[in-house]
């Protein structure tokens, strides 16, 4: 069983509402629309989101008219260190520095990393035993998408976090627990 992991398409940033609420862009409507054409997306038989509006849209964006059921898990919602509060782009790329050096083990009072990963895990297992022999989408968010599969990989996360697009998908095999293509491998 695969797990296609997906990074949610481009959001609109509106300081005015909480982050959780923001939507995608127009640019980030055609980018979502685009992974329908993936095989890797076609071959699923459910895909999971985030209750976040931007991932929730990246899905049914993905799955539109090919038959993919979408099914939704809070426990997928991104770091809640990073969606808190609006922070500008600088004050944002230096707190996620900090997150990722162990300056800071959590950011407006949200998650700290371990809690963000145990809470994500603990999704993706039950996620796992629901659909049995299904490929399942996992549509999420940046952060904790590098956090997660930093324990399967070499790769720091926070490099991760920084060179993912958006959206981005990587193939996890949930039986090797190993990826067979990872984010940025797939043009989108």
């Amino acid at each position: 069983m695969n797990l296609v992991l997906i990074r949610h398409s481009k959001s609109l940033v509106n300081p005015d509402i909480p982050i959780p609420t923001w939507g995608l862009s127009d640019e980030g409507v055609i980018l979502a629309k685009k992974l329908n054409e993936l095989t890797q997306i076609k071959t699923l038989g459910v895909i999971y989101s985030s209750l976040q509006t931007k991932a929730l849209e990246t899905a049914v964006l993905a799955t539109k008219n090919i038959g993919i059921p979408i099914k939704t898990d809070a426990r997928l919602t991104e770091t809640t260190s990073f969606t808190n509060k609006f922070v500008n782009l600088e004050q944002l790329q230096q707190n996620t520095k900090n997150y990722y050096s162990g300056k800071q083990i959590s950011i407006n009072n949200g998650e700290t990393s371990e809690e963000a990963l145990a809470r994500f895990n603990a999704s993706i297992n039950d996620i796992v035993k629901k659909e049995d022999k299904n490929n399942i989408g996992i549509v999420s968010h940046g952060n904790i998408l590098a956090d997660f599969s930093s324990q399967y990989s070499q790769v720091d996360p926070y490099q991760l976090v920084e060179s993912m697009k958006q959206p981005d998908i990587a193939v996890f095999d949930w039986d090797k627990k190993q990826f067979v293509t990872f984010f940025g491998d797939i043009a989108i």
